[in-house]
């Protein structure tokens, strides 16, 4: 099988090219970019970097493919696009019939097809359809082994017991009981059981009563649980309270302990501890948990959100599920011990317990999961990282992402004096003393919008924190890794206040010089921070002076901004130097799956709240921590595609343009850096971003010129039908004849014209349908005998200029379904093959045509590009003015009006490329006029069309599957309906590509004709190109800069093994253990990354990818607040 065919790069050298890349270790610098090669005739691919401190050095780095994903030329990808979907599977699959039945020799007989490399297996039935099998063959059997369970099975025999037999008692026991919880299932006698379980005393017995097994306890059989000896003895026992429980992972259980009372005795709740139960209270104790079962409520809270109450319930029930003999509640006892060992476990990871200061000691934020990829100067930044040129200093800034939740509400229930909390301030959430002080001496100012109505806004003065404590929280969040950075209440909405010492509280905590702000509503929040900053802030949140701030819009949000001035610009991260591909929407990414935790957090009170949340938190931090090595391998495959899509993109535009101005890249490329170092407001420069709206053009005819200029020194029809008519002229001046009074030109025209009828014709003819009216009926029926008279008029010309048509005809007879006009054959010379053209058509007749067709093209091209104009800024005008059904309906009635217009001219150009192919065949004119595909009809400003969705799988019933190859009608191919774009396809702007019908090169355009809309499409062009290579530079410091943090992390754990010196020799060797353990796990981590980023274009990396994809993606689309679902659907493009 061939390869996939290839298309040479325009403006590539033919030479081999190679790039390399390089990322600064922490001793010194190197080269962040070079390359070797021709870069003739190529967008600048490499970064100038002046030199100085900062130019030498070398480093780790992952491969790099500047030709990854624009080439495939794989066997595997040429068997995987030419192959149909689920190729290989049975075509004949045997199904149950009507009544559920299936014979077992059927399903056996299915045969098994042996492995052939290169080819996908086929799928048996058991593995297609398990469960069908399952119910036809194995559900009965399956249920009969469950109720055999209720008697003794194989033991229904035994007599004595096997335990008392193997030790040789003399009086043997009767074997009556029986485990459910041990892997054997015999039976034993009462004592025997007993000693089976003095290891396992929270196991579930049963009693064989002669008919049926009846539930008994250890307790009552007589076990005893002696603490703090290994043995089972102890000479001064103290037994514990009569009503002590234990919670264990399968129920609650009433046991017999006895304390140790001798010599060697320590505290009641310490000799509980070193048995691994832990103590609700630390006097008279009454309730306890097992380590394990607390070990997995907190995971099983963390994975899937369920509350403790639930818990217990499932607890109790699976104690009793009667509700007779319910043991006493400990709920609330479990909800102390829950809190307590969520607190204990997030103190002993963060090494608070290698530490001489101990847990008092602990600082605010120290119990933070760090993220491993920001920069931590000292720890995985190098020394002189400062002295960056300004282009990298974007490898060395943070950026943070702030948002607010409404739905993490607390609700007046309890007060800090009864729950203060075990943690606040610790970790995530900011301690509430001074944080409170600081928006109470706020709470009298008001939030003012200037730019959109934002939920933010809207709830900060409203009265709907009634009979709340806390209405949410304010969160930031890191825009590159996910990892949450800093926490804090809300008490009466989304308030400066409240976000300005949220933000300032996580500035305090870095030592970088950049930071990028991304926040929702940034285009008012920013503009007075910088003197909030240096007037309002309190010093234990006001940054450094050398901090510099650069604020942004995230992507999703910044469509429901007013975009009516061209500075708004400033905020979007398409246009921010460094941004890389971030999308600044990560907040949004954390709220989904932390919602659900508000619907139990709401009702505690306000320090076990806190406390619970930085659990989560903690957790989520630890998902990404853990998962940094996939997350960063996926994003750097598709970083470098993107680069190199884009790069390949951009070189066409440019190369286009230059062929028509080559100085009209350099103005705009000025005009772009100066817009970018000018400082924020970007006011003192032109946006070469800002395209005028619709609003600023006074009349039409702007548009009209508009459609000269993308013409420009390209023929019209027009204009070649004057020009053949003016050398037809000249040749009868100078004494020449022609064989008709219907000039050549003139057939030639004629024959055009009927074949454009034809199009409006059968284009009326799909309007008509059955339930028509007569009068639509037989205004068609008129206009096709109209078209039927011109045809036979026209065919009156063609003996003369196609002498030989009457025998060609005959030869190549051509059968038509319909006799009606519009499917009729017009016998121009573009229909006739090349043999018989020459021969059978008068001299010069296809030349003729051939001139006509390319001016077709020409026309219709631009006929094309001008009805998306009007149309994207008709329906620009309708999203914005136009509100009500029965004015909506008017404008969409006249947008569909021009929509047919685009139709009709795509379809010409079809037609008239075809012919013009058939005429001149393959050369240099098929770069500038394409093959017209329905993804390359759309807006200079659209995205690109999103590819169809495969919808899940098994969701049609045999024999009826839809149709994947649906063929479209000619006229039907164009689609020019706006597609809805959900959260999922986000706005399609970062890798959006322009259409090649825009840069086309048809004339010459300068800024003097107003040539704004190509302009404003390079500009954001090179912005993407831009991006896309930030965005691999980004994502290889950030490998770096991750693996000497986990070195880093390791070490710190290794210098912790010997913390506590005085300590006792067991606690000594504990400290050591976890240290070490600890160590390992970063170590593990480092040889993990290091592994998965050593080859990341591999078949091997992509198959672990696949088969981790549903852990390390948890939430690919962006969830939002129930609050800001409203603000997206009205701001959707509804489609026509």
């Amino acid at each position: 099988m061939t390869n996939a065919l290839k298309r040479r790069r325009i403006g590539a050298s033919s030479s081999t090219e190679t790039y390399r890349d390089a990322i600064p270790l922490p001793d010194s610098f190197a080269t962040i970019r070079s390359s070797e090669g021709t870069a003739e005739g190529r967008v600048n691919y490499s970064t100038i970097l002046s030199a100085g401190a900062w130019d030498e050095a070398t480093s780790w780095i992952p491969q790099d493919d500047n030709m990854y994903s624009l080439m495939p030329d794989s066997t595997g990808f040429d068997l995987a696009v030419e192959g149909d979907f689920m190729d290989g599977e049975d075509d004949d699959i045997v199904v149950p019939n009507a009544e559920g039945e299936q014979q077992q020799d059927e399903i056996q007989s299915i045969p098994i097809t042996p492995a052939v490399p290169g080819v996908k297996a086929k799928r048996s039935l058991v593995s297609k359809r398990p469960n069908v099998v399952w119910c036809s063959l194995y559900r009965q059997t399956y249920l009969e082994e469950l109720i055999r369970w209720s008697g003794r099975g194989d033991f229904r025999h035994l007599q004595s017991c096997p335990d008392c037999v193997a030790r040789g008692v003399e009086t043997l026991g009767r074997a009556e009981y029986r485990c459910r919880e041990c892997f054997s299932p015999d039976l034993t006698c009462n004592s025997c059981c007993v000693k089976r379980h003095r290891l396992h005393p929270f196991h579930r017995i049963e009693q064989w009563n002669g008919s049926s097994f009846v539930d008994v306890t250890l307790k009552e059989l007589g076990l005893i649980i002696q603490l703090n000896h290994a043995g089972a003895y102890c000479d001064n026992p103290i037994p514990c309270h009569s009503k002590m429980l234990i919670l264990h992972t399968n129920g609650i259980h009433s046991c017999n302990i006895q304390y140790c009372g001798c010599s060697r005795a320590i505290p009641p709740h310490l000799q509980l501890l070193r048995r691994r139960i832990y103590p609700a209270t630390q006097l008279a104790m009454k309730s306890c948990a097992t380590f394990e079962l607390l070990r997995h409520l907190h995971r099983l809270a963390l994975t899937t959100k369920a509350s403790t109450y639930d818990f217990y319930r499932c607890l109790e029930k699976s104690t009793t599920n009667l509700g007779i003999d319910v043991p006493k509640s400990r709920y609330r006892a479990l909800m102390r011990m829950v809190l307590q060992w969520r607190h204990l476990q997030m103190l002993k990871w963060a090494g608070r317990g290698h530490d001489e200061r101990g847990a008092a000691g602990t600082l605010p934020g120290e119990l933070m999961v760090k993220c491993p990829s920001c920069p931590h100067p000292g720890i995985n930044l190098p020394d002189n990282w400062r002295d960056a040129p300004d282009n990298m200093k974007f490898l060395y800034a943070v950026m943070i992402c702030l948002d607010a939740n409404f739905r993490l509400k607390n609700q007046m229930v309890s007060n800090y004096s009864q729950d203060p909390g075990l943690g606040l301030g610790l970790a995530y959430m900011i301690h509430r003393t001074k944080y409170e002080a600081y928006v109470k001496s706020k709470a009298n100012e008001n939030d003012i919008s200037t730019c959109v109505g934002f939920q933010a806004l809207a709830k900060a003065n409203s009265k709907f924190s009634k009979g709340l404590r806390y209405t949410g929280v304010g969160m930031g969040v890191c825009g590159r890794s996910e990892m949450i950075l800093g926490v804090g209440n809300l008490h009466k909405g989304e308030r400066y206040a409240n976000m300005d010492y949220i933000f300032g509280t996580i500035l305090k905590a870095l030592a970088v010089v950049s930071v990028l702000a991304s926040y929702d509503i940034a285009c008012q929040w920013f503009l007075n921070l910088l003197r909030r900053m240096q007037e309002d802030w309190p010093p234990e949140i006001k940054p450094s002076s050398d901090m510099r701030f650069t604020p942004a819009i995230p992507k999703l949000h910044a469509s429901m901004h007013k975009q009516s001035h061209a500075n708004h610009d400033v905020y979007s991260l398409n246009l921010i130097p460094g941004a890389g591909q971030s999308d600044g929407e990560c907040p949004e990414r954390v709220w989904g799956p932390h919602n659900p935790v508000g619907n139990a957090t709401k009702t505690m009170g306000p320090g076990a709240r806190q406390d619970t949340l930085d659990d989560h938190f903690g957790f989520w931090n630890w998902l990404k921590y853990t998962s940094m090595g996939i997350t960063l391998l996926k994003r750097y495959r598709q970083a470098v595609a993107d680069r190199n899509a884009q790069v390949e993109g951009h070189r066409g535009l440019t190369e286009s343009v230059k062929k028509e101005n080559p100085q009209l890249i350099d103005v705009w490329e000025k005009m772009c850096i100066e817009w970018e170092l000018d400082k924020f407001p970007k006011d003192k420069k032109k946006n070469p971003y800002y395209m005028p709206s619709i609003s600023e053009f006074s009349t039409f005819s702007k548009l009209n010129d508009f459609t000269v200029i993308m013409t420009g020194s390209a023929l019209s029809e027009a204009q070649v039908k004057k020009d053949l008519a003016e050398k037809e002229a000249k040749f009868l001046a100078q004494g020449g004849s022609f064989q008709h009074a219907t000039t050549s030109s003139m057939f030639i025209s004629l024959g055009l014209e009927l074949e454009e009828a034809q199009r409006r014709v059968r284009r009326l003819a799909k309007g008509v349908g059955p339930h028509s009216t007569i009068r639509q009926a037989g205004s068609l029926t008129e206009q096709r005998n109209i078209l039927s008279t011109r045809i036979r008029a026209w065919e009156q010309l063609l003996p003369v200029y196609i002498p030989g048509i009457v025998q060609y005809q005959k030869d190549h007879p051509i059968t038509t379904k319909t006799s009606y006009a519009e499917d009729a054959v017009l016998y121009l010379p573009s229909s006739i093959p090349e043999p018989c053209r020459s021969r059978i058509c008068t001299p010069g007749l296809a030349n003729i045509e051939k001139e006509l067709r390319f001016a077709q093209m020409s026309d219709s091209l631009a006929s094309i590009r001008q009805i998306l104009i009007i149309k994207s800024r008709m329906i620009d005008f309708k999203n914005k003015n136009i509100r009500g059904q029965r004015d909506g309906t008017r404008s969409t009635t006249v947008i569909d009006r021009v929509h047919e217009r685009a139709r009709f001219a795509a379809s010409k150009y079809r037609s008239a490329r075809a012919a013009h192919l058939a005429l001149a065949g393959d050369g240099d004119w098929e770069n500038t006029y394409r093959v017209l595909e329905d993804k390359d009809v759309r807006g200079y400003q659209d995205p690109d069309r999103l590819r169809p969705r495969v919808g899940r799988q098994g969701i049609y019933e045999d024999g009826h599957e839809p149709s994947l190859n649906v063929e479209v009608d000619e006229d039907d191919g164009i689609n020019l309906v706006n597609q809805l774009r959900n959260r999922r396809d986000g706005t399609g702007q970062t890798r959006r590509t322009l259409s090649w019908i825009w840069t086309v090169t048809m004339g010459v355009r300068t800024e003097e004709d107003h040539d704004d809309i190509l302009r404003v499409e390079w500009a954001k062009s090179r912005a993407r190109v831009m991006r896309a290579k930030e965005e691999v530079l980004l994502l290889k410091e950030e490998m770096r800069r991750t693996l000497a943090f986990l070195k880093y992390k390791s070490d710190w754990w290794v210098e912790r093994q010997s913390a506590l010196p005085g300590a006792p020799k067991d606690l000594v060797e504990g400290i050591s253990a976890f240290a070490i353990s600890q160590a390992e796990i970063q170590t593990s981590l480092a040889n993990h990354f290091r592994k998965l980023w050593a080859a990341p274009f591999s078949e091997n990396v992509e198959e672990d990818v696949d088969e981790d994809e549903d852990e390390v993606e948890e939430v690919e689309d962006v969830p939002l607040d129930e609050d800001e679902e409203d603000e997206f659907e009205n701001e959707t493009e509804e489609p026509l």
